[in-house]
């Protein structure tokens, strides 16, 4: 008798147990780039002045121009000035962040001196993007200048240094 009553209640409970479950699918994907490469092209030159007997400047664009100012003069001879270039390549039309420190130091045995670093980029280095599509190859060219601060103590010598430029995807 028990049997009876239940299997009523079963047979109405099995079709709504049935409607409970739900399923739906979603696919995969994966996008692949090329990665990203940096050349340098052109290291970042002040070229050859002569020690101050106050105190000045040098500087140089990032168009490659040398600017001096107050008691420095600039020698046409040596060196020549130039500014830093490097050619950031990839899948074109993508994001990148590009890192330029905001100063460098040159040292000439215990002598030092602090580049302040410009660079050509407008707007944000964390929102760079390469030229081109996604279906091609991009680059961007990034050039670094910079200034120099000098006084009538800065030790004539060779001052070298390393400037570092890196850039990933966003």
């Amino acid at each position: 008798m028990l049997l009876r009553k239940l299997c009523p209640a079963l047979a109405l409970l099995l079709p709504h147990a049935a409607m409970a479950q739900a399923a739906d699918t979603a696919t995969g994907s994966l996008t692949i780039v090329q990665p990203l490469t940096i050349t340098k092209d052109a290291d970042l030159r002040f070229g050859s002045i002569v020690k101050p007997s106050t105190s000045g400047s040098v500087a140089i664009s990032t168009a490659g121009a040398r600017s001096v100012t107050d008691g420095v003069q600039a020698l046409s001879a040596g060196d020549t000035p130039q500014a830093a270039r490097f050619t950031v390549a990839g899948a074109g039309g993508r994001a990148l962040s590009i890192q330029i420190p905001p100063s460098i130091t040159l040292s000439s045995g215990t002598h030092a001196l602090l580049v302040t670093t410009t660079s050509n980029l407008t707007g944000s280095l964390a929102a760079q993007v390469l030229s081109g599509t996604p279906e091609a190859s991009g680059s961007l060219e990034v050039r670094v200048g910079g200034s120099v601060a000098l006084t009538s103590t800065t030790e004539p010598g060779t001052y070298m240094g390393v400037l570092t430029v890196s850039a990933a995807y966003n």
